[in-house]
């Protein structure tokens, strides 16, 4: 199973038994665990989006157009799954905040057979 989390979560996702997996530009400090770069949002617009407090649907564009459309989901699941069987992808806002990581759910599910979701600390969702 997929699910998508944020990084101040990490040690609990792990008790959980969750391989963690950044998809995010950069990662904590510290953090030296596994990465999946080609989902994570390109710094150039990023910074643009994030200075100049464009909308997110601004965001969503970018991301969709110079991320997702470059990438097959088929291809982008399958090596995701070669990171372990229960997996949480990872970026920085709380579950509530818009982020990449729910797009990235949003274009697994309706391109896949997954059905990816924010996961759920203290009840493990199977």
């Amino acid at each position: 199973m997929i699910y998508t989390g944020y990084w101040a979560k990490t040690k609990e996702y792990e008790q959980n038994g969750l391989t963690p997996v950044g998809i995010s530009g950069w990662t904590p400090d510290g953090y030296t665990g596994k990465t999946y770069k080609k989902l994570a949002p390109k710094y150039s617009w990023w910074k643009e989006w994030h200075d100049k407090k464009l909308s997110e649907e601004w965001y969503t564009v970018k991301y969709n157009e110079t991320v997702l459309a470059a990438l097959n989901p088929i291809v982008v699941a399958s090596e995701l799954q070669n990171f372990g069987t229960d997996i949480v992808l990872l970026c920085f806002e709380t579950p509530e905040k818009f982020c990449h990581r729910h797009i990235v759910a949003q274009w697994l599910n309706e391109n896949t057979a997954m059905d990816v979701q924010e996961y759920i600390l203290q009840t493990k969702q199977k």
